[in-house]
């Protein structure tokens, strides 16, 4: 479960990362573990939350609409700290492997939930910064499904877009069938080629963070005085 507001502010940049595989033991959550490793020893705040826990507590996007007309949610459940730490972060990570060519089902559930971001901007109530925060992804899959990884990265896109965030290529790891595939010795050079990935994530969080802090600073007390 993610941590409360106020418990997920510090003085250096905070980075989020999804992982949006349902398996607690394969290799998204080792990619997890690399990638907190990595952004901690940047310097970064790293707060790793599973999709599949958080969706298991909380509710599906109904289409409601309710969000275009309060600025809010009207689900009151984890979802909406995840989406506190997403206005405080200076990057955001996802971690997914591909299902039939797709997102996850819980990864796709969060996904949907975060159309209040959409609409805060019809609102005029978004956070606005005068570069977007870094985004980054790390998506994993057999590299046997002819449709690719386009129908990952277009709402990986979309979402990261609307969030406040530009996502950079993606980095694609392929031929990793078995869960425990980045264990083996064989696909060392996957993993190495995902830390390649993950220090320059890092140096963009830390670039952005040098730069915009104290507007990231600015527009969360502005939001809190309204």
């Amino acid at each position: 479960m993610p941590p409360s507001s106020e418990a997920s502010r510090a003085p250096k940049p905070l980075v989020v990362v999804v992982q949006g595989s349902p398996r607690s033991d394969g290799n998204c959550a080792r990619l997890a573990i690399t990638a907190f490793e990595t952004l901690e020893a940047a310097g970064c705040e790293v707060v790793i939350v599973s999709a599949s826990d958080l969706m298991a507590e909380a509710t599906a996007c109904n289409g409601c609409m309710i969000c275009e007309a309060t600025g809010d949610c009207t689900h009151q459940d984890g979802v909406g700290l995840f989406i506190d730490m997403l206005d405080e972060a200076s990057g955001l990570l996802w971690i997914t492997p591909v299902y039939f060519a797709s997102l996850p089902g819980p990864l796709k559930e969060l996904v949907d939930r975060l159309q209040v971001f959409w609409a805060r901007r019809q609102r005029g109530e978004a956070l606005v910064f005068s570069a977007r925060r870094p985004a980054a992804s790390l998506i994993v899959g057999s590299g046997f499904d002819p449709f690719g990884t386009e129908a990952v990265t277009i709402p990986l896109t979309s979402v990261s877009n609307i969030a406040e965030f530009t996502l950079s290529e993606p980095t694609v790891l392929s031929g990793l069938d078995e869960v425990d595939a980045l264990m083996q010795q064989d696909n060392s050079e996957k993993l190495a080629c995902a830390a390649e990935a993950l220090a320059a994530f890092a140096e963009a969080v830390g670039r952005w963070y040098a730069q915009y802090s104290d507007e990231l600073a600015g527009g969360l007390d502005d939001s809190e005085d309204e």
